[in-house]
């Protein structure tokens, strides 16, 4: 059986990783409680201790305007700590998955962003990333996975802020002209497990197919919800923000295509079944039927 510590276990991918492991699979789930990853004793405690085949890195600080004004958490959350787990998996011989992000990319390129394509990162979450990257590819068996634009069950997100406010009654304001490929964690998560248990090693883009604005997001949310909201758009250089944004990062997916021989879902599907399910549970929550 094969052994698979999933660090960051109780974040958004990390909790579906955890649900979704294949029956051959022991996974050991570690999170901040298990042990500090930005220090060795923590690394010792939380990943050597086991004695995987696998690391699964997903712990990383992923606020993006929280590490623009505290770029030495920042640092020690996705950098150093990467370093540190690499540092583990190559003294264990064990293969190591790393989840980067699109924040890699400048979004100056003018198409999706190719896995060969040079990164250069404009705010310290995609600088901390990189150095994630750069570390994880010290092992000699890796795979960096980059995603984006993530929504999901476990943790606050996107998609449930659009349907909390609208069920509040209030109206929307969502940036329109900033594309990506929003990523339903449902799905990411056997994309995940099939580039991790199958050997494939390098860089590989993993994300909802199709490419979206915010504003796309949440206009196909409250349509999948049957939620009433008024909706307006507006730019990226109107929203308040400490950090730059990629405008334009979409992820090619070419190479997952030809990998697993699967296109994947869509934005638009994930979407769509997450609205639907975080409706239900919204609308219980705030005690009040939706304005449909």
């Amino acid at each position: 059986m094969t052994r698979v510590v999933i660090t960051g276990a109780g974040g958004m991918l990390g909790c579906q990783l955890v649900a979704t492991a294949p029956v051959d699979v022991e996974v050991v789930a570690v999170d901040i409680a298990e042990g500090d990853l930005s220090t060795p004793e923590g690394v010792a405690a939380a990943v050597e201790t086991h004695r995987p085949d696998i690391v699964v890195h997903t712990a990383a600080w992923t606020d993006v305007d929280g590490c623009e004004r505290d770029p030495a958490r920042a640092w020690r959350v996705n950098a150093l700590a990467t370093r540190l787990v690499a540092g583990a998996c190559r003294r264990l011989g064990a293969r190591l998955v790393y989840i980067s992000t699109d924040y890699v990319f400048d979004g100056g390129l003018g198409r999706p962003y190719a896995e060969a394509d040079a990164p250069c990162p404009v705010n310290v979450y995609g600088e901390t990333k990189l150095a994630g990257e750069l570390a994880a590819a010290s092992v000699d068996d890796h795979l960096i996975m980059r995603t984006q634009w993530l929504f999901g069950p476990g943790r606050s997100n996107f998609v449930e802020a659009v349907l909390r406010k609208a069920l509040r009654g209030e109206p929307l304001i969502v940036v329109a002209d900033q594309w990506g490929c929003p990523t339903y964690t449902v799905h990411l998560a056997p994309m995940v497990w099939r580039g991790a248990l199958a050997g494939w090693r390098g860089v590989l883009h993993a994300a909802g197919r199709g490419i979206a604005t915010w504003h796309d997001v949440a206009a196909a949310a409250l349509e999948a919800a049957e939620v009433a909201c008024k909706l307006m758009p507006c730019s990226l250089d109107e929203w308040p923000s400490s950090a730059r944004r990629p405008r334009y990062a979409p992820l090619a997916l070419n190479r997952w295509q030809e990998l697993s021989g699967s296109v994947g879902p869509t934005w638009r599907q994930g979407v769509g079944e997450y609205a639907k399910m975080m409706a239900g549970v919204l609308e219980q929550q705030l005690g009040r039927s939706p304005v449909r």
